[in-house]
């Protein structure tokens, strides 16, 4: 079977094998114990948001009671979502102070992670952040050492150690399946306004309806700005661009498969602002070249041209594809045996080649009917899998065992330091060179 017939082209593997997910489907006929319930708090209701709150309260067992959003419309949406009266503020210190809250959700812009986690933790709360973890590379180590200090659950939002493709693939890599890995390659691509985050402006949207200020935080203080508070991803002083929002989901599906438990040694990135010349200040177009111990990386992302999620996990023995970045729906291994198939003789005299070939098939080439071929094998997720889903659940049921979480923060701040590693490259012009003894990014 060629490669083309691989999940991209829409024909299964000669051996197709469907995966399970762990967390439940629907509601259970009978509603959870009272004593059983985790209840939280959302901090946050827009688009990512929004999305956590349905499907957070889709999960037996769980109850969302409190909402912290500093836009009007976005505190309806919250009380739309819900279906039922909840505690709407606009300070996230309220759903702190509310004794009748677990947990925080909190997907937030990425300039307030470092202080909500923190503020989480010496209250006592558990907490779910946003990818990436942090928006300044100093930022993580306060945050692993708060959730030690208090003993909380932090679990960082990128789906994919969750996901039933990911552990998949990281079982079967870590059987070598594939051999040794000595290559991973990820690329996507987007093209359009929403992909590239240039958000439809609410047309209420005024200081009037917006707590600007509060929204700031520690960022830089400018003028109320509907575009920066729409479409905050487009610019540093808030996030981290494709690094942040795009290769984190990369880099967190790369270090869960690949057992990382340390950042990128080096990166180096190439890039450039050609398409969306809207203001922002981060680039459009990236490409990073990371440095770990035993392989290399390499990460494409494009807002300018779609094209399909995919990543690949390329070793001695074959490549292990994943289709689909943030929600998978399977991957496909593609064995190789890393032989000759014929002797490798083009060099030499024509007498000599055949002779030298005569005893080389004689010597290697299967039996009559003995041969079997190097067929593919695709694993798939069940049908409307959602790797979100599934992460929630294991948030949620973190909270109530008190079992670490499966993304907590050591492994977010690694992810999200590569992230950083990145854009130091790309906005330096310099390979970015990790100092663990430091903590600090330096320049080669």
């Amino acid at each position: 079977m060629g490669r083309a017939a691989g999940v991209t082209g829409g024909v299964l593997a000669a051996n197709a094998i469907r995966l399970e997910a762990s967390a439940p489907a629907g509601i259970p006929a009978r509603p959870t114990p009272a004593s059983d319930t985790v209840r939280f708090g959302i901090v946050g209701v827009g688009m990512r948001g929004a999305g956590l709150l349905r499907t957070a309260i889709s999960l037996p067992g769980v109850e969302c009671v409190a909402a912290c959003e500093l836009y009007t419309s976005r505190q309806e949406l919250a009380k739309q979502i819900v279906g039922k009266p909840i505690q709407i503020t606009k300070r996230y210190q309220d759903l702190l102070d509310n004794k009748e809250i677990d947990c925080i959700i909190a997907p937030v812009p990425d300039h307030w992670h470092q202080r909500i986690v923190l503020d989480c933790c010496q209250a006592g709360k558990d907490v779910y952040v946003e990818k990436p973890m942090t928006h300044e590379v100093q930022q993580g180590f306060p945050m692993i050492e708060a959730a030690r200090t208090h003993n909380r659950i932090v679990q960082v939002g990128s789906q994919e150690p969750s996901s039933v493709i990911y552990q998949k693939a990281r079982e079967l890599l870590r059987q070598g399946v594939i051999g040794d890995v000595c290559l991973v390659e990820s690329s996507l691509g987007r093209n359009s306004a929403c992909g590239a985050w240039d958000y439809t402006i609410p047309p209420n949207l005024s200081p009037e309806t917006v707590d600007w200020e509060t929204w700031l935080g520690p960022a830089p203080k400018i003028p109320f700005s509907k575009e920066r508070f729409t479409r905050w991803r487009c610019w540093q002083d808030y996030g981290e661009g494709i690094s942040g929002d795009l290769f984190i989901h990369s880099l967190t599906g790369i270090h869960y498969a690949m057992d990382i438990t340390a950042p990128p040694k080096r990166a180096a990135t190439m890039g450039g602002l050609f398409r969306w010349n809207d203001g922002r200040d981060v680039p459009d177009v990236m490409t990073t070249v990371y440095e770990y111990p035993k392989f290399r990386a390499t990460l494409r992302v494009t807002l300018n041209t779609d094209e399909d999620e995919i990543y690949r996990f390329m070793g001695t023995r074959g490549i292990l594809e994943v289709h689909g970045i943030e929600n998978p729906s399977g991957f496909t291994i593609w064995p190789q045996d890393g032989k000759n198939h014929s002797p490798c003789t083009p060099a030499w005299p024509a007498e000599m080649a055949s002779a030298y070939a005569r005893k080389w098939q004689a010597e290697h080439d299967p039996a009559p009917g003995t041969a079997k071929p190097i067929e593919a094998t695709g694993y798939y997720a069940p049908p409307g899998y959602d790797s979100t889903r599934e992460h929630l659940w294991n948030f949620f049921q973190s909270v109530k065992t008190r079992q670490p979480s499966i993304e907590d923060a050591e492994f977010g701040n690694n992810a999200a330091i590569a992230c950083h590693m990145a854009n130091y490259s790309y906005f330096k012009n310099a390979i970015a060179v990790w100092d663990a003894a430091g903590r600090k990014l330096t320049s080669a």
